[in-house]
């Protein structure tokens, strides 16, 4: 076996105070029991536990309500539950079929008169009834369908517009996306550039949407015509291709011992000649990512400093959008170490303390 090293992307980034786990302790009691209760077969079952949903919420929402946080992994659990059911084996026509499930079920919801009252009669309640309030929420549910169809009728009544139109528009481009993913598994010589790939990527990611929750936990009303404006929409960009770039490089190891790393950053820059990397060195894949995510990281701060004025209450909104979604990066980071998902370790101990060694 061969020994890889990944250099430590939070030293890159702003200090953050992590978490407490004390919600996480409640959220994943409830997530668990609600699984064991749902009709699914023991692998989804399994896939989903080892997620650790509830804790990648607290992580990209640092100091968030409890009653926000369900909301959030409540969302979670249904984009969760499309990516397992896009993927292998899954074939195109299947991945399809499942994609169009998930938008079909958030576009309804738009079509649906959403009640002040039950909005407010929600987030009023006292969130000390975890994890019995799990069970009522999936108690009339069966399969993957139903609970998706529960979940997004559940958020609508709950999360308010504009948030909730923004949410749903950025789902269907998520189940467009991992449709497509599908269809590129089915033709192999198809082969992206780097350049393509993390064009790609952005819609299935799955960062958009977080920016989104965090809006509303935030009650950050940013005008259209401001998250619209295209400085606004390449930040956004920049800090999708962020956390894309880290999802890569700590999942690689779990996609290649399931012959699934196909579409990784990783694997196109080992055959991309933009790269200039030997066809086996992987080291050098990562390190090449590294470097690509530091570019990527001196870019945006360059892009905060010289973005057009919009006024000085939405600048403020600005500035407070640009630091929620640093935090969703660092806490996509934070849970993608600390989680059973990707199997890794901080080698606190070693030379370069924060870095992830991992062999293959």
């Amino acid at each position: 076996m061969v020994q890889f090293r990944i250099p430590d992307l939070l030293s890159c980034l702003p200090a953050c105070i992590k978490a407490t786990n004390a919600d996480n302790d409640i959220l994943q009691a409830g997530l668990v029991e609600v699984i064991d209760q749902c009709h699914l077969t023991d692998h989804y079952k399994k896939d989903l536990k080892r997620a650790e949903i509830p804790h990648l919420a607290i992580r990209a929402f640092p100091g968030s309500d409890l009653k926000y946080l369900r909301i959030c992994v409540e969302y979670l659990i249904a984009a969760f539950l499309l990516d397992r059911l896009t993927d292998k084996p899954a074939t195109a026509a299947q991945a399809q079929e499942w994609a169009d499930i998930y938008k079909q079920d958030f576009r309804k919801t738009l079509q649906e008169t959403k009640g002040p009252a039950r909005i407010n009669q929600y987030l009023t309640k006292k969130c000390d009834i975890y994890p019995q309030a799990f069970s009522k929420t999936f108690e009339k549910t069966k399969g993957p369908a139903e609970i998706i169809k529960y979940l997004t009728s559940h958020m609508s009544n709950t999360i308010k517009d504009p948030y909730w139109s923004c949410l749903v528009e950025n789902n269907i481009l998520l189940a467009d996306g991992m449709a497509k993913e599908a269809v590129d598994r089915e033709n192999p010589g198809t082969e992206m550039d780097l350049e393509t790939y993390i064009k790609v990527r952005r819609d299935t990611i799955g960062a958009r949407q977080l920016f989104d929750l965090g809006r509303w936990i935030h009650e950050l009303n940013i005008t259209p015509e401001t998250l619209t404006h295209p400085d606004i929409v390449r930040m956004e960009e920049q800090f999708i291709d962020l956390i894309s770039l880290a999802n890569d490089l700590y999942s690689y190891k779990k996609e290649y011992l399931a012959k699934d790393a196909k579409h990784n950053y990783l694997t196109i820059a080992l055959r991309d000649p933009t790269a200039d990397l030997h066809e086996n060195d992987l080291q050098g894949a990562i390190n090449y990512t590294y470097d690509k995510f530091c570019r990527v990281l001196a870019d945006l701060e360059h892009q905060k400093k010289v973005l057009p004025r919009f006024g000085k209450s939405e600048e403020a909104k600005v500035d407070k959008y640009f630091w929620l979604m640093m935090n969703v990066v660092i806490g996509t980071i934070q849970w993608s170490l600390e989680c059973e998902r990707y199997g890794h370790f901080v080698d606190a101990d070693g030379p370069n303390q924060g870095d992830v060694v991992f062999n293959l």
